[in-house]
């Protein structure tokens, strides 16, 4: 029996960025409670964990989990677990981070997208695992409704922008990947990767050497992404590792409307 689990996580590196509601004329008498201060709390941490397990005592923005288990390869996948999106919670600051600012005021953001799929493509002989995930600030749509009741909100849900993921995770049984189309689509895609889960202090393989996980990460420039891919077995141990890491510290709030197609680390298991 083997199970494969791939788990995304997206999160502000930031220990706050700037909360645009704040300034607008009125303050909190005409816009509510996401007024109230001039940061919204970030995450405050680059670097994530070496496996997903190490983010049960950090904060997020949103995560998803999709794993199977099969009792041979090839044999139809039998699914194990299945989130769909999982918000995290939207911080409004009274002044940042480093200033001693505090929670003003707290919302659960807005999930607009979670599905997920496994299937065998006997055609690539390969198990193909979809996730796709999308969620926003849900502040700008409050302090619209606030402001204009449920046309403002509606407003403020269409022009606020989504983090958001699209994955696609290849396991197959030989190192060699032979689908031309697929080697094309990476080799396309490595142009401009953001992706530099290599260079975490995390082991290279997945607990073997014969066989390939690959695939591809659609993310946005804005937040940090992270992506883990987990391997176990009756007669292994359980072998979890980053496989695609989009590091926005350097990059700003502004970035979350450019979306950007990258590969995945290809790892052997």
């Amino acid at each position: 029996m083997f199970t494969f689990r791939v788990d995304v996580f997206a999160w502000i590196p930031q220990s706050d960025v700037p909360n645009p509601i704040h300034s607008l004329p009125g303050g909190v008498a005409r816009w509510g409670p996401g007024a109230c201060g001039p940061q919204f709390g970030g995450d405050g941490f680059v670097r994530p964990p070496n496996t997903y397990a190490g983010w049960k005592s950090l904060t997020y923005r949103a995560r998803q989990t999709l794993a199977f288990k099969i009792s041979s390869f090839g044999a139809p996948p039998d699914p194990d677990v299945d989130t769909g999106v999982v918000p995290g919670l939207t911080t409004v600051l009274t002044s940042p981070r480093s200033s001693g600012g505090r929670i003003c005021t707290s919302l659960t953001p807005k999930v607009t997208k979670s599905r997920s799929g496994i299937g065998w493509v006997e055609s690539q002989q390969w198990y193909e695992m979809r996730l796709q995930g999308a969620a926003h600030d849900p502040i700008p749509e409050a302090a619209l409704q606030y402001f204009a009741g449920t046309l403002g909100a509606n407003v403020g849900s269409v022009l606020t922008p989504d983090l958001e993921w699209d994955l696609t995770v290849r396991v197959q049984k030989q190192h060699a990947i032979k689908s031309r189309v697929a080697k094309l689509r990476y080799s396309v895609a490595d142009v401009m990767n953001l992706d530099s889960s290599e260079k975490l202090p995390a082991r290279q393989d997945l607990g073997g050497t014969s066989n390939l996980v690959h695939g591809l990460a659609y993310v946005r420039r804005f937040p940090s992404y992270a992506v883990y891919m987990t391997v176990s077995g009756d007669e292994r141990a359980l072998v979890s590792l980053p496989v695609y890491f989009a590091d926005a510290s350097e990059r700003s709030l502004g970035e979350i409307v450019i979306g950007q197609s990258d590969s995945i680390r290809q790892l052997t298991w």
